[in-house]
C-alpha cells in the first residue's frame, strides 16, 4: 500500500511515509515531516528544500553525516547535532594550536576543544602521552575519525563508542609516533559538561554505537522463542536517538530557540533563531479524523552548506484492513514571512503556490 499517496500537504515541508511495527507489535503508518532553511552569516533564514532519507548518509570516513529519517516509528524528545568543518582562527588572533568550538541550542550546550597536528610521545610517567600540538593551519572535519576511540589491530577490541576513532590500543606504547585525537569534549573547567572521551564531536552517531547499541534490548533465545519479530520488552526508544550524549533535549524543541555556532566558522560566531512554525499530523480513518501526537524530534545544522533541517513524525496505529485509512493530513502551523520564503527576486523551489502556509486545524 503506497501511504505516501494518501498523503495531504499543507505545508513547506517535505514529507515520506512508510509502514513499520512498533515495539507492542502493531503495523503502524510512520510519517515524517522535514523542513530545512539556509540561513546567512547575518542571521536571516530562507527556506530550503529537505530530502526525507530512507538510509543514512556517510561523511566519507564511516561515521554518519545526515541520518535516515524513515527508520524509526517514535524518537522521544530532540536530537541536536552538527555537521561540517571546523576551520583555524585568523592570525591575528593569535594561534596555539587549541580552540574551542561549540553548539548551543536554548540552554543545550556542547564545547570540544580543537587541537592542531599531535602525535603520542613517551611520558615522564612512563606509558604515552599526546604531544604539543602544532598550530591550527588546515581545517578540521568534525568527524568521529578525529576523536578519541578505534580499533586494535592486535586484540580485534574497539572503542564501543567509537570504533573509527584513534588512540585505542592494548599496547600504549604501540601509539608511539602515531596520531593523537584532534577533537576532544571540554572538560567542567573549560565549559563542558561531563563526557565520554569518543564524544569530541557534534555529529549523528550510528545505531550500533555506543550508547544507542544497548538500548535496543536482549535479544536472546527466550526473544527469539516467545516474542520475535516484536521488539524485545526492554527495548528503549532512546536507541533512535542519534545525537551525541549532551545533545539531547529530554522536553521538545519548539523550533523558536536562540542558535549559537561558535569556533567553527572562518567569520566567527553564528547566532540565529528559526522562524516559530511547525507540522501537526491528522489521520482519517472511516470517516473520522483524529489529531496525531508529534513534536520537533531532529534538529540538524549543516555549517558547510549552512542549512538546517528540521523533522517531524507522527506515528498511525493501522487498522486490521489497512484500506481504512483514508487520508494523512500534514499541516503547517503558524505564517512564514515573504522574506524566508523566497530571497529577493528568487523563488523557492517547493511545491506550494506564492502565499506562506497559514494555521490550520486538522
Amino acid at each position: 500500500m503506497n501511504f505516501e499517496a494518501l498523503v495531504e500537504n499543507i505545508s513547506w515541508a517535505s514529507v515520506g511515509a512508510d509502514v513499520m511495527m512498533d515495539r507492542h507489535g502493531r503495523d503502524v503508518a510512520v510519517v515524517v515531516a522535514k523542513m530545512a532553511y539556509k540561513v546567512s552569516r547575518e542571521g536571516a533564514p530562507r527556506l530550503a528544500l529537505a530530502p526525507v532519507r530512507r538510509v543514512d548518509e556517510g561523511d566519507g570516513a564511516a561515521g554518519v553525516r545526515f541520518p535516515a529519517d524513515l527508520v524509526a516509528d517514535e524518537k522521544p524528545g530532540t536530537d541536536v547535532g552538527l555537521v561540517g568543518v571546523a576551520y583555524p582562527p585568523p592570525r591575528s588572533a593569535g594561534n596555539k594550536g587549541r580552540v574551542y568550538a561549540w553548539l548551543q541550542v536554548g540552554s543545550i550546550r556542547k564545547v570540544v576543544v580543537v587541537h592542531g597536528p599531535r602525535v603520542y610521545v613517551k611520558s615522564w610517567r612512563g606509558g604515552v602521552a599526546p604531544s604539543d600540538p602544532a598550530p591550527l593551519v588546515e581545517p578540521v572535519p568534525l568527524r568521529y575519525d578525529k576523536c578519541q576511540g578505534g580499533l586494535d589491530p592486535i586484540s580485534g577490541a574497539f572503542e564501543p563508542s567509537n570504533p573509527i576513532g584513534v588512540g585505542f590500543s592494548s599496547q600504549p606504547t604501540r601509539l608511539l609516533g602515531e596520531p593523537c585525537p584532534q577533537l576532544e569534549p571540554a572538560s567542567i573547567e573549560e565549559g563542558g559538561a561531563p563526557s565520554h572521551p569518543s564524544h569530541g564531536c557534534f555529529a549523528p552517531i550510528p545505531a550500533h554505537w555506543e550508547p544507542r547499541r544497548s538500548r535496543i534490548g536482549t535479544h536472546d533465545a527466550a526473544w527469539a522463542k516467545g516474542r520475535a519479530p516484536v521488539r524485545p520488552r526492554d527495548f528503549d526508544p532512546m536507541h533512535h536517538a542519534w545525537s551525541v550524549p549532551g545533545l539531547h533535549s529530554e522536553a521538545p524543541l519548539v523550533g523558536d530557540e536562540q542558535i549559537e555556532v561558535g569556533g567553527i566558522l572562518p567569520e566567527g560566531a553564528w547566532r540565529f533563531r528559526l522562524p516559530r512554525y511547525t507540522i501537526t499530523f491528522g489521520s482519517l480513518i472511516d470517516g473520522k479524523r483524529e489529531a496525531i501526537e508529534a513534536h520537533l524530534d531532529g534538529l540538524l545544522i549543516d555549517t558547510e552548506t549552512r542549512v538546517v533541517e528540521l523533522t517531524w513524525r507522527a506515528s498511525i496505529v493501522l487498522p486490521r484492513k489497512w484500506e481504512r485509512l483514508e487520508r494523512i493530513y500534514v499541516v503547517g502551523v503558524g505564517a512564514l514571512p515573504e522574506d524566508v520564503i523566497r530571497d529577493p527576486g528568487q523563488r523557492v523551489g517547493t511545491a506550494r503556490a506564492a502565499e506562506p502556509a497559514r494555521a490550520r486545524s486538522v
